[in-house]
């Protein structure tokens, strides 16, 4: 395939909070400059959350336009010749109730990606990203209060989706939340979970530290740099109170500062981070 101009045009993202503006700033970081177009009552998540919203959006250009009017649609369509790929997460049927469905703005743009994101593939039924997982059976296997793994995952499928849609050259998109996640709603790896002592978050003298020696050789490494050689045959013991290896390992990381540990992993070649956040 014959390399094209990098980028190809413009992304207008209509979308509103977490999935679509952070499709928006993926799709930014591989190059394409990004229009941010929002209601004159802007985007919720500026008041509710505003470095989120920052984080998302900025590095993008911000527009403001009432697109019930019928001069702030013409606006949008002399951008929409030049667009790449439009986002956008409204409702089903909102978008063409104001005359901007996928016929208009093809119409106007042939090649154009017109890539919506929805929180079902076939009903217009409400959602978020707690029932998304609670459908998923992902509820009961991550901390959902702090992390949400359905909007991200529907992010980087609208971001992919997109990319496809421009291989095309063009046409209509949708990704739906509640497949994206469910797409990644791989069954539970047990070792993974923090219950081994090789692969978990340990407290030390100040903050915490997550150590990742999951392979043989990295838990064999880690064994020797911290004169642990008594541990290296329980890589997969429970990481339980009570049980000597855990208490072990657990009185070792007392003994410096989570910041300390991170610089003395790195030197020693031991994948060990301090938790963050």
């Amino acid at each position: 395939m014959a390399p094209c101009a990098w980028p190809p045009g413009k992304v207008l993202d209509l979308t509103r909070l977490l999935p679509g503006p952070l499709a928006g700033k993926l799709l930014g970081d591989l190059g394409f400059p990004v229009v941010k177009v929002e209601p004159p009552q802007g985007d919720p998540l500026r008041d509710w959350a505003p470095e989120a919203y920052r984080f998302l959006n900025g590095e993008k250009e911000v527009l403001t336009l009432d697109l019930k009017r019928g001069k702030d649609r013409e606006r949008l369509l002399v951008l929409v010749r030049e667009a790449a790929v439009l986002l956008e997460s409204n409702r089903p049927g909102v978008m063409e109730r104001m005359g901007l469905g996928p016929e208009v703005l093809l119409g106007v743009n042939p090649r154009l990606v017109y890539a919506r994101l929805r929180g079902y593939p076939d009903v217009p039924d409400p959602g978020h990203d707690l029932t998304y997982l609670a459908e998923a059976g992902l509820l009961g296997r991550f901390p959902w209060q702090a992390f949400q793994f359905a909007d991200l995952a529907g992010a980087y499928a609208l971001a992919l989706t997109a990319l496809k849609g421009l291989l095309l050259g063009g046409g209509v998109y949708e990704v739906a939340l509640s497949e994206a996640v469910k797409a990644v709603a791989y069954p539970p790896i047990p070792f993974l979970d923090g219950s081994v002592l090789c692969y978990g978050v340990y407290p030390a003298r100040q903050g915490q530290v997550a150590l990742a020696a999951l392979e043989p050789h990295f838990w064999a490494r880690f064994c020797e740099e911290a004169g642990l050689p008594e541990l290296l045959a329980a890589a997969f013991s429970p990481a339980k109170p009570g049980l000597a290896p855990y208490e072990r390992l657990q009185a070792f990381f007392q003994g410096r500062t989570a910041q300390e540990w991170e610089a003395w992993g790195k030197e020693k070649g031991v994948p060990l981070r301090a938790v963050r956040g």
